[in-house]
């Protein structure tokens, strides 16, 4: 069996007479035998025979004639087909409707080695479009382009002819799709008439013809600006070489506006081109392009150039307001806010702003402000401010800002128009000058932005806002005589459940438990006001329980606990509608009784009060002054019995001389001169009047004079009068000899009574030491060493005093 290589008609096209051919060559195939097509085809066990490309969409039928017989396959894409018409040495398979690149193979079943093809759908060429050609430069070549049209997705050629001679020229395709060719101009030559053929496997198209002569196509070469110069309201742009052109357009825009175009006729090689009525301190973008003349050539490419205007002074006022603020250190706190000058009014960089403060019409502050800081905290609170803007040219308009009590005057209304804005309505008056309208949100006036509304309106849409978000803020009346505001606050537009719950934290008390927790953001709020919180509280069995607390309230004691057990809590907000919980909180109970905590916190607390107590009298016991009116009160804890002198050694002496004795005591004092101590005299009374054994009665109260005392004996008065619990002292002597003689195996203890000293005071020194016994009590004072260490009993020994010690001897 030899392979034949058979191109076949399409079976959409003419379905009859392909059906009949085919057959009949196929037929023929068999009978004949023939001669192999290729050497590489002998070599595989089969041959395949389609067309390479097809139409898209179209039916066909697909041939393999194999070399031997066998069991016979065919294969689309690798996927096995049930053959319209199959035997051992031959396949016959119906393709219908094929619409993209498919790969057809066809083997034996016994051998691995298949053959195939692949079959592309595709479009015959369509006829040619907008076919256009001009000259580049005076002297260039001519280009021409075209639109091939739809794509054929198959191998497709376009070619364009020139004149009526068989000259033609490749194309090629340019980024934007559209074909372009290019062909030399021929000497002496100024007509021309052109055409383009395209053409395919499927079918070939031809364009219309074009003719045309040199001048109607000549594109001058694009212009080249080598300058442009620019005052703040013109640009001069220069061309480098204008060549004979004659007729100019300039497009410019600012920024990225929109285009201004603008022509210019009969300009030669010297001629600058002025574009006017333009905007200062704006980036323009020139771009220019020209012809050789109105009827004459086609317009060449544009050329572009860029270029800053110049600057002027700013040409409008600052837009300034300002909010009061209240600290603790000021009761009132003027931080006034500008806003930035459009591109247009700022005419050029803004390098600053002046701020200047008058009161009563002298300067009391001024500050200049640099971008991008556009506030200052003013030092008055009833003063007027004056701000400019400054650029390399001057300064604007000032701008006054009074500033004086603001009253709130009337009502507003406001009304939701989407989720971002809200409409303002207000009572219009005829005095007023100008509205004002500020906002911002709640808590938050840093954020402070502002509107002035003309005289004459009492509405305007507030837009830009936050849905969800809480506004406060007012309507300003703006008077020649004065400044009043209608003011609303808690405005939002769109009012929802909080988006973050409340963060808590737990302090436990045994069965009790304290929950505290944090206030929602602002920006997570939801709504404007937080109306309540909820408290849930999980116990140990999974049950659920629930505690509402007002806003602003956040501090809940949860009591009746069971002790020792594992809880969970959370807590959520509320606007609206509730908002998710927040941070979950878990606690555990204490186990015991809170008596035993009671109990201890009570010693503690009385054991505290005593030793503040005492650290107190410890303290004001070290003043000199408290301690002697403490020791005068503290006289009456010495025994209120005396022993008799009538029993000392002394007074047995004294028995058995005759007549009369005199003692000197010698008061030591700082305030007295060491020449002459003050004596005491005591005249000692016969023996038989002193009676051995006999007591001294003595009255039992604190300042009870003894009988002894009543005598007459002059005391000369002391400037410094000791007190004294004791009813005698010890006779006292600066003397060495009487010291000595004192002091041998025979010592006597010689006793005066202290009455006379005490008693020889003034009245009014008794009366005062009254005052001060009642005024102090007598209480036993664990500070105060006692004044005589009797230990229980007293006796003349014991009480008896060194002369030479207190400097006091007898005489």
């Amino acid at each position: 069996m030899v392979e034949v290589d058979v191109q076949l008609e399409q079976v959409g096209s003419m379905p009859l007479k392909c059906s009949i051919w085919s057959n009949f060559i196929f037929l023929l195939v068999l009978a004949t035998g023939a001669p192999a097509g290729s050497k590489g085809a002998d070599e595989k066990i089969c041959s395949i025979h389609s067309s390479k490309e097809v139409h898209m969409g179209s039916s066909f039928q697909i041939y393999c004639i194999f070399k031997k017989g066998c069991k016979t396959l065919i294969f689309q894409d690798n996927v096995r087909l049930q053959c319209t018409s199959c035997n051992s040495t031959h396949v016959r398979q119906s393709i219908v409707n094929l619409t993209q690149t498919t790969t057809f193979t066809c083997k034996c079943g016994d051998n691995p080695e298949p053959c195939g093809t692949d079959i592309t759908p595709g479009y015959p060429p369509e006829i040619p479009q907008n076919l256009t050609c001009v000259q580049e430069g005076e002297l260039g070549n001519v280009n021409c382009t075209w639109k091939a049209g739809r794509e054929t997705y198959i191998q497709t050629t376009s070619r364009l002819w020139v004149g009526g001679d068989p000259v033609d020229y490749a194309s090629v395709t340019l980024p934007d799709g559209t074909l372009s060719a290019v062909f030399p101009i021929p000497a002496a030559k100024t007509n021309f008439s052109v055409l383009v053929k395209a053409s395919n496997s499927l079918g070939s198209a031809t364009s219309g013809v074009l003719s045309f002569m040199l001048n109607d196509i000549v594109k001058p070469l694009s212009p080249n600006i080598k300058k442009v110069e620019c005052t703040s309201r013109q640009c001069h742009v220069y061309p480098d070489n204008a060549q004979s052109i004659q007729l100019v357009e300039i497009q410019y825009r600012a920024d990225e506006g929109s285009w201004n175009t603008v022509s210019f006729n009969h300009t030669n090689s010297s001629t600058s081109w002025t574009i006017t009525s333009l905007n200062p301190y704006s980036l323009y973008t020139f771009q220019v392009r020209w012809k050789l003349g109105p009827t004459t050539g086609v317009w060449s490419g544009w050329s572009r150039a860029e270029k800053l205007t110049d600057e002027e002074a700013p040409s409008a006022m600052v837009d300034a307001w300002y909010i009061e603020e209240t600290t603790q250190k000021v009761k009132k706190n003027i931080h006034l806010f500008w806003k930035e000058l459009s591109k247009s009014d700022a005419r050029g960089n803004i390098l600053g702003y002046n701020v200047s403060v008058m009161d009563q019409g002298k300067k009391i502050s001024s500050a200049f402000i640099k971008p991008p800081n556009r506030s200052y905290r003013v030092p008055c609170s009833v003063c007027n401010v004056y701000i400019f803007a400054v650029n390399s040219k001057g300064q604007s308009p000032a701008r006054l800002v009074q500033l004086q009590p603001i009253d709130n005057f009337s009502s507003l209304s406001h009304k939701r128009v989407d989720n971002r804005s809200i409409a303002l309505s207000w009572l219009r008056e005829d005095t007023v000058k100008e509205y004002l309208v500020e906002w911002y949100p709640a808590g938050r006036k840093q954020q402070l932005q502002w509107i002035r509304v003309e005289h004459h309106l009492n509405t305007i849409h507030i837009t830009g806002l936050q849905p969800a978000e809480c506004y406060d803020g007012a309507v300003i009346y703006l008077r020649p005589s004065g400044t009043n505001k209608a003011v609303f606050s808690d405005v939002a537009t769109w009012p929802s459940a909080p988006q973050q719950g409340p963060n808590c934290d737990t302090m436990v008390k045994y069965d009790r438990v304290e929950v505290t927790w944090q206030e929602v953001p602002s920006e997570k709020r939801g709504g404007c006001l937080i109306r309540q919180y909820r408290i849930y509280l999980q116990e140990p069995g999974g049950k659920i329980e629930n505690y509402s607390v007002s806003h602003p309230q956040r501090k809940y004691t949860i009591t009746g606990l069971a002790r020792g057990q594992q809880y969970k809590l959370w807590v959520s907000a509320e606007t609206t509608a509730e908002g998710p919980k927040g941070f979950e909180c878990h606690f555990v109970t204490h186990q015991g009784a809170p008596s035993a905590e009671k109990s201890l916190a009570l010693v503690v607390s009385i054991g505290g009060a005593i030793f503040l107590t005492c650290l107190f009298l410890l303290c004001i016991c070290q003043f000199s002054s408290v301690h002697t009116r403490l020791s005068r009160c503290c006289h009456c804890l010495m025994p209120s019995i005396v022993p008799d002198p009538a029993n000392s050694k002394w007074a047995k002496e004294c028995a058995n001389e005759k007549g009369e004795m005199k003692l000197q005591l010698y008061l030591s004092d700082s305030s007295m001169s060491e020449e002459e101590p003050d004596t005491v005299e005591v005249q000692e009374l016969p023996r038989e009047k002193l009676l051995q054994g006999e007591s001294v009665p003595m009255d039992g109260a604190c300042h009870s004079r003894s009988k002894v005392q009543d005598r007459e004996h002059h005391i000369p008065s002391s400037p410094y009068q000791p007190i004294t619990t004791s009813s005698y002292l010890k006779s006292l002597s600066n003397s060495s000899d009487t010291t000595q003689a004192s002091r041998n195996t025979d010592i006597t203890v010689d006793y005066i009574s202290t009455h006379g000293v005490l008693s020889g005071g003034e009245e009014e020194d008794e009366e005062e030491e009254m005052d001060v016994m009642g005024f102090f009590p007598c209480p036993t004072s664990p500070f105060l060493d006692p004044l005589m260490p009797t230990g229980g009993k007293l006796t003349l020994d014991i009480v008896k005093i060194d002369c030479s010690d207190l400097n006091l001897c007898m005489q």
